[in-house]
């Protein structure tokens, strides 16, 4: 069956969410983020000095992003916990966030993390790729190129034929119309959804 499309297309995903929860698994909200973290990034739990300084104020557990290679067992998808809209009413000078972009904003360091260990999300903070099929496993590489419109350096989701660095598992694939490398792809994780 052909895809049929309204009067309004999506041409790119730079403005959609990194991640959006299709269906939550295990989810904690009880650790900060120890360096940077871009919503969507795969993250560990953190082993570093400003983990001391953390636990100096009774945080039991700090986030970091992951490195590539064989997937952590204590790994997890970050969000951000709360999206707090901006009463900033916008102006010629600044802007007023839509809460799309405000999704997306970086986790900085000493915020809460909302770290998912399990479930299906909706991810654009992917490789651009065509070739994406139900059944693809998905790892995470911080040091990938994600689709076009996406934070440079923020890393990305990519295919990869080794389970053991496989997070995700491909549902499905949408691409959008206007190129068919970039799109939204839904991913499960490969680990029990409770």
């Amino acid at each position: 069956m052909p895809n049929t499309f309204g009067s309004f297309q999506l041409t790119t995903v730079a403005n959609l969410p990194n991640v959006t929860v299709a269906f939550p698994g295990e989810h904690w909200s009880d650790g900060k983020a120890a360096s940077a973290i871009v919503p969507g990034q795969l993250v560990i739990p953190s082993a570093s000095a400003v983990v001391a300084t953390f636990h100096q104020l009774n945080m039991p557990r700090t986030w970091v992003v992951a490195p590539s290679g064989a997937v952590d067992p204590r790994a997890a998808v970050a969000l951000r916990t709360v999206q707090i809209p901006d009463t900033n009413p916008g102006n010629i000078y600044n802007e007023q966030l839509t809460p799309n972009q405000i999704m997306n904003r970086v986790i900085p360091i000493g915020e809460y993390v909302h770290a998912y260990r399990s479930g299906s999300f909706h991810l654009t903070l992917c490789a651009a790729d065509s070739t994406y099929q139900p059944g693809d496993y998905l790892g995470w590489n911080p040091a990938g190129t994600a689709m076009a419109g996406k934070p440079a350096g923020s890393g990305a989701w990519v295919k990869t034929g080794t389970a053991a660095n496989a997070f995700f598992e491909v549902e499905e694939y949408r691409p959008l119309t206007s190129d068919a490398t970039q799109g939204v792809v839904t991913a499960r994780t490969l680990r029990s959804q409770f």
